[in-house]
């Protein structure tokens, strides 16, 4: 099963806070999902633990407590004990969801969270290289996911979720044909209805709002190519949580392929400088392309797109994408020098390398 699918797919369904019934608890999980959010996780621990004790049993903590996990020590796919701890909070999240079920089949609440728990626990699977645990937990939430289409005008948070799968289910098989056999046993989505959905739960879900945002700006920006659209999410998301540095990264991209250099200048310093490698490319990385475009100062740039390169293949990120932007880059710039060869090497590097639409269609100009 495909990681990248599994990921977007099922990535941040994390609580449908309209089913809790009582107000104070809602508002202070609120409170602690914008803490984590924002990586505060000193606060976060301390809203937990009040949560912890209003809702004896509640799957919820366990859940904020994975997200806890997964935002301090992104990513957490690249480290045992953090990971160990992520996967033991979303197996107890389901554990307790599935004892709610067993007295009150039809629980909403306890629903939600169990298409939750195994969503994500399908996606850490196949992070981790588990394939056959991934197909499971995913069958399991997909359960769910069904149920929770024909319930989001009931509870605003399926929105998210519902939106994520009628996009994700149209896009990976027109843009990975290899799975469409795949594909045949899920139900049909839709690409245009998905994006009207994610903007709804991106304007009304209580807390699943963040996550939508997150997607539709990584949508707009790398599958649909909407710059506009990607800087208003980017934008909104950086700033209500500054200190969370994968936005922050996003936020860049979208400054970048919006041509705002000057604003996104300090931004990729700032990244430049984080001691987490992961992070550290998106700085590297635009910043080459600031030099290249902003500057013209090419054999900075030259070497800021090595730089980048070397460090995703250092740390084994398979991050495609950001190859196909410092090949891209590396392949102008060798042009400017003359070198149609060595240019013509890097832009198939890239063309290889692309999965956008914008970007294949840069790399192809290029080369004929």
């Amino acid at each position: 099963m495909n990681k990248k699918f599994i990921y977007c797919l099922l990535f941040g369904m994390i609580s449908c806070l309209q089913l809790w019934p009582q107000q104070t608890s809602l508002e202070l999980v609120k409170q602690g999902m914008d803490y984590i959010y924002n990586c505060d996780f000193k606060q976060s621990r301390l809203v937990i633990k009040k949560i912890e004790d209003r809702l004896p049993g509640s799957a919820i903590p366990h859940l904020m407590k994975a997200m806890e996990v997964f935002w301090q020590h992104y990513p957490v796919h690249q480290r045992e004990h953090p990971l160990s701890k992520y996967q033991k909070h979303l197996v107890d999240a389901y554990q307790r969801s599935l004892d709610v079920l067993e007295h009150d089949p039809q629980n909403p609440e306890a629903k939600f969270l169990a298409m939750a728990s195994q969503g994500l626990l399908a996606e850490s699977y196949a992070e981790s290289g588990r394939s056959f645990k991934a197909v499971g937990a995913a069958k399991r939430a997909y359960n769910y996911i069904k149920e929770g289409a024909s319930r989001k005008e009931e509870f605003k948070e399926f929105y998210l979720s519902t939106g994520l799968y009628n996009y994700y289910r149209e896009y990976y098989p027109d843009a990975y044909p290899i799975y469409k056999p795949f594909m045949s046993f899920f139900m049909k989505g839709n690409r245009q209805l998905g994006i009207k959905q994610l903007e709804y739960a991106a304007k009304n879900a209580s807390i699943s709002h963040v996550i939508a945002k997150y997607y539709l700006s990584y949508i707009y920006m790398r599958y649909e190519y909407i710059p506009a659209k990607a800087l208003r999410q980017g934008k909104d998301l950086h700033f209500s949580y500054p200190s969370n540095k994968l936005f922050s990264a996003m936020y860049l991209e979208s400054l970048i392929i919006n041509k705002r250099y000057e604003e996104a200048t300090p931004l990729a310093r700032g990244l430049q400088a984080d001691s987490n490698p992961y992070l550290k490319i998106f700085g590297d990385l635009f910043m080459a392309v600031i030099e290249e475009r902003k500057h013209r100062n090419f054999p900075q740039a030259e070497r800021l797109y090595q730089v980048a390169l070397r460090s995703n293949h250092k740390h084994d990120m398979e991050r495609d994408h950001l190859e196909a932007y410092a090949y891209l880059g590396l392949g102008r710039i060798y042009q400017q020098k003359n070198q149609p060869d060595q240019a013509r090497k890097f832009f198939k590097e890239s063309l290889d390398k692309a999965y956008t639409k914008a970007m294949k269609s840069e790399a192809k100009s290029y080369l004929n």
